[in-house]
């Protein structure tokens, strides 16, 4: 079944806003609603959509969409699904196994959207669908049947069912965003027109991306790769950009090489946050210039506009053109971004206000809510004195961190902490006492090709130990039921700056509570790292580690 991929919660259980009802076909449905402090009038509205099997308390609280509609100035509201047979929420988007069922989901979104429209005077113009999964399906078949209601759609890891892709004729094509893993093993990349999955037909990704490319008539294409942020997840996203000739059109399509049933950001994939990837997406799309009178959008109120503005007299432009020009003379508009300031905090702001504050500016467009500012804590320096700064800061006055929201009062910086690689401790054969609590996780890379079907998770939490050879053999690894939480073991042959992995291992059969243990073979005084860490965000705590060379 197509169920809602847990994600990792960052917030609190509790939803932002309780359920609403709402009144729909005779139904009694329901929705959840987050308006930023200060929202503006006529702000845009996200409608954020659930997996199957998944509620509208996930969509709201686990995505990122409070933090981030807090710092752009968005409202999002995110509606509950019905109930199927097997009690289920879901959206009919006319599953196999809901032949049954006939419920008006396409009429509730845009009654929906007109009711938050009126109701919070919200921008008609600037009201967006998203979805994940399922969502995501709901999100195409809106595309296809309700486009005038809306302004653009991102889907995320979804798919269009054989009846709604041959039927499929929006009569006001809207800009479309799209994103799909090429691993994914429930919407399957190369589709499922034999319907093994049970969901009903489908067609392929690249087939649903060609429908909409043909749709939209967008015939340039520019394909890229994004940076690969965190090497360690298995993936890679390419971004292929689709547009027409009068670039009025467009299609944003977000390719995960080895890529699952996620959202990228908080599941999966981490090289990309899906929900400011999607935010941005819809902002550009129906963004005016930045500042009214910037005709020529350069940014600038200045001779070029009032040129532009002569040169066009009487079409398009005319005297009260010419009069805002002349009235916002001298106007930039100055780009926002994330500023990452001295004490660990993060405000949203224009480059110079940042360097007022003393902080960090991460760029144009950047994100407070991803990947966010590097974490503020404790960092012990070589002397062993103690000050509190940014880990990036920390790194470069050759200390070592020991993790975000640290306090000096706290730490020791006379004891050693293998926190990252470069603060290996030396160890030897025998058993090793160990912590996780409050160590951050490493960026370095890894991969389970050496361990594959052993559950190798995130290395959350990680830290290092140093260890020589003392035998020309084999050496044995293990946390094996000696640990408090879910363990990964990396082993890497060289030093931190020049390191081949050699082994792995996430939960070992003959071990309990998904702890670890593993072989390899080593050479007698050859050096070697090893990397102890958690299985995913939250899995810490103390251990001990067993080290024989045999």
């Amino acid at each position: 079944m197509r169920i809602t991929f847990v994600v990792v919660c960052f917030l609190a259980v509790t939803a932002f806003g309780q359920n609403i009802p709402f009144e729909h076909d005779g139904l009694n449905r329901q929705y959840r609603i987050h308006i930023p402090d200060n929202i503006q009038s006529n702000a845009p509205l996200i409608i954020a959509l659930h997996g199957y099997s998944g509620n509208n308390n996930d969509m709201i609280s686990n995505y990122g969409w409070v933090e981030l509609a807090d710092e752009r100035g968005f409202v999002v509201a995110c509606p509950n699904g019905t109930f199927d047979q097997f009690g289920s929420r879901f959206w009919d988007v006319d599953y196999d196994f809901h032949p049954q069922l006939d419920i008006d989901d396409d009429g509730f979104m845009v009654a929906l959207a007109e009711h938050l429209q009126t109701l919070h005077g919200l921008d008609p113009d600037r009201t967006f669908v998203t979805g994940f999964s399922n969502g995501a399906e709901m999100c195409f078949q809106l595309a296809c049947r309700e486009s005038e209601f809306f302004a653009a759609f991102a889907p995320i890891v979804g798919m269009m069912l054989d009846p709604l892709f041959q039927e499929c004729a929006p009569s006001s094509p809207k800009p479309m965003l799209s994103l799909n893993g090429t691993i994914d093993d429930v919407t399957l990349y190369n589709g499922d027109l034999d319907n093994t999955g049970g969901w009903g037909p489908y067609h392929s990704i690249p087939d649903t991306m060609a429908l909409w490319r043909s749709i939209l008539g967008t015939t340039e294409s520019e394909s890229v790769f994004l940076p690969n942020l965190d090497p360690s997840d298995g993936s890679i996203v390419q971004l292929e950009t689709n547009r027409s000739i009068d670039a009025e059109a467009l299609l944003q399509y977000y390719l995960v090489v080895g890529g699952d049933h996620d959202w990228p950001g908080q599941s999966g994939n981490r090289d990309i946050s899906a929900t400011l990837e999607v935010w941005k997406f819809f902002d550009d799309a129906t963004a005016g210039p930045c500042l009214p009178s910037d005709v020529n959008n350069d940014n600038v109120i200045n001779t070029t506009d009032l040129l532009v503005v002569l040169s066009g007299w009487g079409s398009p432009y005319g005297i009260l053109d010419l009069l805002g020009v002349l009235s916002s003379w001298g106007d930039a508009c100055e780009p926002l971004g994330s500023c990452c300031q001295p004490n660990g905090s993060c405000t949203y702001v224009a480059e110079q206000s940042c360097d007022g504050m003393g902080g960090q500016w991460q760029g144009a467009g950047s994100s407070c809510t991803f990947p966010g500012c590097p974490p503020f804590g404790v960092c012990c320096l070589k002397d062993a004195t103690c000050q509190e700064a940014l880990e990036t800061d920390c790194v470069d006055l050759g200390g070592s961190f020991r993790g975000a929201q640290t306090q000096c009062a706290d730490i020791d910086c006379s004891q050693e902490f293998n926190d990252e690689c470069f603060d290996a401790i030396s160890v030897s054969n025998g058993e090793v006492a160990f912590s996780t609590d409050g160590a951050t996780t490493s960026p370095d890379t890894y991969n389970d090709a050496q361990c594959s079907g052993t559950y190798l998770g995130e290395m959350f939490a990680d830290v290092w130990f140093s260890y020589t050879a003392l035998c020309t053999g084999t050496l044995r690894l293990s946390t094996c039921n000696s640990a408090s939480f879910d363990t990964d073991l990396v082993v890497y042959e060289g030093n931190c700056f020049q390191k081949t992995q050699v082994g792995c291992n996430g939960d070992n059969d003959n071990c309990e509570d998904f702890t670890s243990e593993l072989t390899c073979p080593v050479q007698e005084g050859q050096q070697y790292l090893i990397r102890v860490g958690g299985w995913e965000n939250g899995n810490s705590g103390n251990g001990i580690l067993l080290i024989e060379c045999e």
